[in-house]
């Protein structure tokens, strides 16, 4: 009976399960990367010198400021650009002045009246902006039954 042994990729962390009549694998099947001369460097650390655990640089207060508003959010959409989280920035309220509502098909009322509010969200990486309808105003103007 052939027994199956097992190894570790020191790269991805994959266990890889290889036969013993074929022998062990020369690159890992999820990584591609090299099995066999895997290396380690060893770096002495000078105590003299002080990391600072916390930087103080303005983009890293920047992105603690974000990480606060983020956490302070209820509902937290991903960037369409970017996949990275949006902070809630403020609503834009729209009158009947500066809304036109697309005309009414037969029998349905319009999609949307003024005035409405619109959340403004804006991503924390790539600033890219995006506005939505707020939850609580979804069930109270969208057209889900007729007049």
């Amino acid at each position: 009976m052939v027994m199956a042994q097992t190894q570790v990729c020191p790269w991805c962390q994959t266990e890889i399960v290889w036969d013993e009549q074929l022998g062990p694998e020369t690159n890992c099947p999820h990584c591609y990367n090299e099995l066999t001369e895997y290396r380690t460097v060893n770096v002495k650390r000078d105590s003299a010198i002080v990391f600072d655990e916390q930087p103080t640089d303005s983009w890293s207060r920047y992105t603690r400021a974000a990480e606060q508003y983020l956490d302070a959010q209820e509902d937290v959409p991903e960037c369409p650009q970017c996949q990275e989280y949006m902070v809630l920035a403020g609503e834009q309220v729209v009158s009947e002045a500066s809304f036109m509502a697309r005309s009414a098909l037969p029998g349905i009322r319009p999609f949307l009246t003024a005035p409405f509010r619109m959340a403004t969200y804006v991503c924390s990486h790539c600033f890219t902006v995006q506005q939505r309808l707020p939850e609580q105003q979804l069930a109270q103007r969208l057209p889900l039954r007729r007049p």
